[in-house]
């Protein structure tokens, strides 16, 4: 399992950002002051109040990002197919616009449905922080809804939900410093005005330049590793003047159709820019095809159960596929090392990999028998076929060997 740091202050940054929209940030001061307002005669007190409320609606955000994480690793395969990632992609850019105000996304008013009255205690903050949490849901909707759709697709590959813990509980923390800013240091906050509306694009700009490194899952990384500094001077050029270009200040009021148009094509190229801008960043080395040697490995069942049962051993099955970050990591780090080569001979193991890149009838059936539920996946059957454990997901060299001995002891016993 990994997760960087550039991931964790995105997360971070698209709460803050979230906090800042329309319907969000003029309530900010009302929400805060009403279990502030009053009876708070210390800084320390507010800045407690505050921070309850903070953990509520990270409870609220948390909840769902694990539900996303468990979708993910459940739908691992279908989420990381060529076709899902381009869906992903068109709602990210679909977010985008929306946060720009440039596509219709229904928001509610959030004022509607915060009750007046004040009460003493930290329960009620923390109640109306997870509440709070799932009314603003829909306001949230364009930055949340993409970072869920990542922490599925990163379940996904990495078969962890702690990932998406992490991201969901940084995103919490973003959206909750200017409730920490006015509750406990009893800040003021800028009037809403025309910078709002510039936020609302700096945001549609960055979700549009997720979209681009989504589709990166299936054209590979770009650009070169040789050119990342180039391409990104240029990027971040188009990103500051197709930004301005956009007209960010212009309300939506002010906006009609062919301005519409024209500030989609000018924040679509802005995206690119940032895309391109924060490749030195976010870039990942393109990972070989195949590293593994086919030499010992078995490509179908059969040949390897029919090796298995002349040498008297288990088979070891490798799932794998293209798509699938962490089966190159395994293929890097794992299989080639003298104490995975030392633990086959060891164990007199058969070695078989089962290419699930593009499933059919086949795949689906032999991923129903083993209850394959992400990749990679590693099976240790007997010569019959017969399960008798797996190793899931690969999160470090000597955990995967450690599960693989376990294993294998326990096949031998």
């Amino acid at each position: 399992m990994t997760i960087s740091l550039a991931a964790i202050s995105f997360a971070f940054a698209q709460g803050l950002i979230s906090s800042l929209s329309a319907c969000v940030y003029p309530l900010i001061p009302i929400t805060t002051a009403l279990f502030t307002t009053g009876h708070v005669k210390r800084w320390w007190h507010g800045f407690l109040l505050s921070g309850v409320y903070v953990i509520g609606m990270a409870v609220t955000y948390v909840s769902l990002g694990l539900v996303a994480a468990l979708g993910g690793s459940v739908f691992g395969a279908w989420l990381a197919q060529p076709a899902a990632v381009i869906v992903f992609s068109l709602i990210f850019v679909y977010m985008g616009l929306a946060f720009a105000g440039i596509l219709p996304l229904p928001l509610p008013n959030m004022a509607n449905h915060l009750h007046t009255e004040r009460k003493r205690g930290l329960l009620y903050p923390l109640v109306m922080g997870i509440f709070s949490g799932f009314i603003a849901a829909p306001c949230t909707a364009p930055l949340f809804g993409t970072l869920l759709i990542d922490i599925a697709q990163r379940a996904a590959k990495q078969e962890s939900i702690l990932p998406g813990i992490i991201l969901a509980t940084s995103f919490s923390l973003g959206m909750g410093l200017p409730f920490l800013a006015i509750g406990g240091f009893a800040m003021k906050l800028p009037k809403p005005g025309k910078w709002l509306q510039a936020i609302k694009y700096i945001g549609a700009t960055v979700l549009l330049a997720a979209a681009f490194h989504y589709l990166e899952d299936i054209f590979g990384p770009f650009p070169p590793q040789r050119y990342l500094l180039g391409f990104a001077a240029v990027g971040l050029f188009l990103a500051v003047t197709f930004y301005f270009l956009a007209d960010p200040f212009s309300s939506d009021d002010a906006i009609d159709k062919p301005g519409k148009v024209a500030a989609t094509a000018f924040l679509l190229v802005a995206g690119f820019g940032v895309f391109l801008a924060s490749s030195p960043i976010s870039s990942r080395s393109a990972l070989p095809a195949n590293t593994v040697q086919q030499g010992g490995w078995h490509s179908d069942l059969q040949s390897a159960f029919q090796a298995a049962e002349k040498k008297q051993g288990p088979v070891v099955i490798d799932f794998w596929a293209e798509w699938c970050e962490a089966c190159h990591e395994m293929e890097a780090k794992l299989f080639p090392s003298p104490e995975f080569q030392a633990l086959v001979k060891e164990f007199n193991v058969t070695l078989a990999r089962l290419d699930f890149t593009e499933m059919n009838d086949e795949s689906n059936e032999i991923a129903t028998r083993y209850a394959i539920r992400g990749l990679p996946t590693l099976v240790i059957a007997n010569p019959e076929g017969k399960m008798f454990g797996q190793v899931i997901g690969f999160h470090s060299k000597e955990l995967a060997l450690k599960e693989l001995r376990m294993n294998l002891q326990d096949y031998h016993q």
